[in-house]
């Protein structure tokens, strides 16, 4: 139904009433059931009937259209969701619940996006394959024997056997666009600041930032609405920066 479909379509698609919201998710939900128990992709995923009924919420719900509205997105087990664990992977804190979003996380769901779980990564981050001692492991949709990369394997796996529209990651040596290019993806690592995020950096601001977020997609247009809906200035992140144009009409 959606396979063959950009995520501009889906929501021009859910805008026109021509699908619903829980259709969408449905659709995602069954490809997750599918395909995720070899990929082990998606680690943490909320409880199916609670996400059915928030996609039915926003098909009832009058309100402005928006720029990612009723996807389904998960996000990468490093960023904070409130009530979901953030484990980064690693033993010392699978219990660990945060009380705050983070902060592109926040702009995702004020931009109409579900966030439906995590993504799995290497543990702590750290590494070009995507295992850690929590959840294993993610293999890649092309060849379940081989590796999908790291540290967003999860993010880059799931998005290339369907299982998500979109997703985020982060890359300091190559963390989106390595398991992007072994997933056959388009992996973005933008200029560190664009996608703001709380930060614990040197006090010394010359150092230079290492790290970012970036996103994982199908497309150069889908990619372009995810950073579209994330990039730009917060004044809770010293670094980040507005930019004077849209990555989806350039």
């Amino acid at each position: 139904m959606l396979e063959d479909q950009s995520v501009e379509e889906i929501i021009h698609n859910i805008n026109q009433r021509q699908i619903s919201i829980k259709e969408v998710m449905e659709y995602y939900l069954d490809r997750i059931e599918k395909f995720n128990p070899d990929l082990n992709a998606i680690v943490l995923l909320k409880d199916r009937g609670d996400l059915i009924k928030e996609a039915i919420y926003k098909d009832n719900s009058t309100q402005s259209e928006k720029t990612l509205d009723g996807i389904p997105i998960a996000i990468k087990d490093l960023s904070d969701v409130v009530g979901i664990k953030t484990t980064y992977g690693y033993p010392g804190t699978k219990d660990y619940f945060p009380k705050k979003n983070s902060l592109f996380v926040e702009r995702l769901i004020k931009s109409g996006a579900i966030i439906i779980g995590k993504t799995n990564t290497a543990e702590l981050a750290y590494g070009s394959q995507t295992t850690n001692r929590l959840f294993g492991s993610t293999y890649n949709p092309y060849n379940i024997s081989k590796t999908a990369g790291g540290s967003s394997g999860g993010a880059a796996a799931a998005v290339s056997s369907g299982m998500l529209p979109l997703a985020d990651g982060s890359d300091m040596m190559g963390s989106v666009r390595n398991p992007a290019a072994y997933c056959n993806l388009y992996g973005f690592r933008p200029t560190p600041g664009l996608i703001p995020e709380k930060r614990v950096e040197p006090s010394n601001i010359e150092c230079p930032l290492l790290s970012t977020l970036g996103g994982i997609a199908k497309t150069p247009d889908d990619l372009g609405l995810f950073l579209d809906a994330v990039a730009g200035r917060d004044s809770r992140d010293p670094f980040s920066f507005d930019l004077n144009a849209k990555f989806s009409e350039t």
